[in-house]
């Protein structure tokens, strides 16, 4: 099969993108009567059938959208700036009162 060499780079479901190659290929126009489908289980549905339909939203959700963005995104504060905004961000609100001392048992008890 010559599509299973052939992968597009935005392909992101390289499975489902293949399965929608195969029905896609089983689902062409008819040579003849372009109105209708060439696969004799389609006889009397119009072209696009629903499989082609289903395989023409299958390429669709296996491929992801091209990135718009290029490059690498400018960072406007320092760094340093950025570690001193969030100095004593962890410090307690009120003062920790430490635990209480629990009694251990004695060996004696059990």
């Amino acid at each position: 099969m010559p599509h299973r060499r052939d992968l597009p780079r935005n392909v992101s479901d390289v499975l489902l993108w293949l399965l929608a190659a195969d029905v896609a290929d089983a689902h062409p126009p008819h040579p003849e009567r372009p109105g209708d489908c060439a696969n004799l289980r389609c006889v009397g549905e119009a072209y696009p059938c629903p499989p082609a339909r289903d395989a023409r939203r299958a390429y669709q959700a296996a491929t992801r959208c091209t990135l718009i963005a290029r490059g690498r995104a400018r960072v406007t504060a320092p760094a340093a700036a950025l570690a001193t905004r969030f100095a004593g961000w962890f410090r307690p609100t009120r003062p920790i009162q430490a635990p209480s001392p629990r009694s251990t048992p004695s060996p004696r008890a059990a």
